[in-house]
């Protein structure tokens, strides 16, 4: 199946996209083993900085859809671990920045991915994700706020990909 298909209708350019996006649990054992693979179809409105896509639209401009980093992307080939091997590092704790999957509605479209910071222990690296367990997540913007805003994680998974900067942090201070 490809990863990505454009189909041009009219003005339109409908897309249908394979993509992954991080996961939260809140059972006592991880029961984690890949990413599921997500699909979506809409209408392709930008590529530039990420891909964002709209279900619906009025009056020409989009009103719900969703903005998903390119590295979300499940592609045919296999995709480089641009950050160092912190299988060593597990048992400790670490920080995490990384952009999330956003999903807009009414007509409010966000400028970029939500940039979200995640700490805890970091209990596995897998090859394509970060485990942590006890997490404790922000959205940074212009307002901070906890995520999710029900529930409290027993653990998070993070694609590496959507990683883009670590934290470490000594217990022993």
């Amino acid at each position: 199946m490809p990863s990505f298909n454009i189909l041009k209708y009219g003005m339109n350019k409908f897309v249908a996209i394979r993509y992954i996006d991080a996961l939260y649990y809140t059972e006592t054992v991880l029961d984690y083993t890949v990413f599921p693979v997500h699909i979506t179809v809409g209408n392709l409105i930008d590529l530039t900085q990420d891909i964002l896509i709209s279900f619906t639209e009025r009056n020409g401009e989009p009103c719900e859809g969703l903005r998903i980093p390119k590295k979300a992307l499940v592609l045919n080939e296999k995709k480089e671990d641009t950050l160092s091997d912190l299988s060593f590092r597990v048992g400790l704790d670490i920080g995490l920045y990384w952009k999330d999957v956003v999903h807009f509605t009414d007509c409010q479209i966000p400028e970029a991915c939500t940039p979200m910071y995640s700490e805890g222990l970091l209990l596995e690296v897998t090859s394509d994700a970060y485990i942590i367990k006890d997490p404790n997540t922000i959205k940074i913007g212009k307002k901070i706020a906890n995520h999710p805003l029900d529930g409290k994680p027993t653990f998070i998974v993070i694609p590496k990909s959507f990683v883009t900067d670590i934290k470490f942090y000594d217990n022993k201070l």
